[in-house]
């Protein structure tokens, strides 16, 4: 991919069409030829910079203004919220000193073990107590627990369930197209907006119940596509200034 692309860069500078000054982006192939979906990403991606900013915020509250919160910090607290402050494993409270700081006693855990081939994407995340992640859990899905039917019924008190079935009546409700271009693009960046936040939630509750995991579970595809992203960025820096 990378012998692709500087093929491409040399041959674009060599014709004068590109110099130092260009701004290039790097995107998907897949998102290429669908504005739509590009959009809805836009919009996506729009709310979570929203929460990220929310969240560092309400951090620095608790920490003081002079706070600089890591991302780390921030994605716990995303993961906070989104488990109602318990622990899905242990139902304990969670309170901000509890993972904030430089002893945190709850740190992020992957509910499907990256040695079982779980991804590190949010969705595969939880702030977990970290003496049960460490002595306790270790290397097992959440279904192969002692304690799964408790963490099932913690879990099911997250309302994550009940998002996801509010998700699926909106998207029915996107169904009916206009005949105005407009109006029809509009339900269109609406639904993959709407799947996004689905896919989300109906794949952080399914690592939950799963007692094995399938294979090709891990999406290699899309962690290939990550590294060769972050590399043609590297690449593309040497030669223009905007990427």
């Amino acid at each position: 991919a990378l012998f692709r692309l500087r093929k491409l860069l040399n041959e674009l500078l060599t014709d004068g069409k590109i110099d130092s000054e260009t701004l290039v982006r790097i995107e998907f192939s897949r998102q290429l030829n669908d504005s739509n979906m590009r959009k809805a990403i836009e919009k996506y991606q729009g709310e979570q910079k929203r929460l990220h900013d929310d969240y560092s915020s309400k951090i620095k509250e608790q920490m003081g203004v002079d706070y600089v919160p890591s991302d780390v910090e921030i994605i716990k607290y995303q993961l906070w919220e989104e488990q109602k402050h318990r622990c899905p494993y242990t139902g304990a409270q969670i309170g901000l000193e509890d993972f904030l700081g430089t002893s945190p006693k709850y740190d992020i855990e992957h509910t499907v073990p990256r040695s079982r081939g779980g991804d590190n994407s949010q969705m595969n995340k939880t702030l977990c107590e970290s003496k049960f992640n460490r002595d306790i859990k270790k290397g097992m899905l959440p279904a192969e627990l002692a304690n799964h039917s408790e963490i099932m019924a913690i879990v099911e008190s997250f309302g994550w369930q009940e998002e996801i079935t509010l998700l699926k009546k909106r998207l029915e409700r996107t169904r009916s197209y206009s005949a105005m271009k407009e109006e029809k693009d509009k339900k269109i960046q609406d639904r993959h907006y709407l799947k996004m936040k689905l896919d989300y939630l109906e794949d952080k509750l399914k690592r939950f119940t799963m007692s094995e995991v399938p294979e090709g579970f891990s999406n290699r595809q899309g962690v290939d596509i990550g590294i060769i992203g972050r590399y043609a960025r590297m690449y593309l820096q040497t030669v223009v200034k905007k990427v």
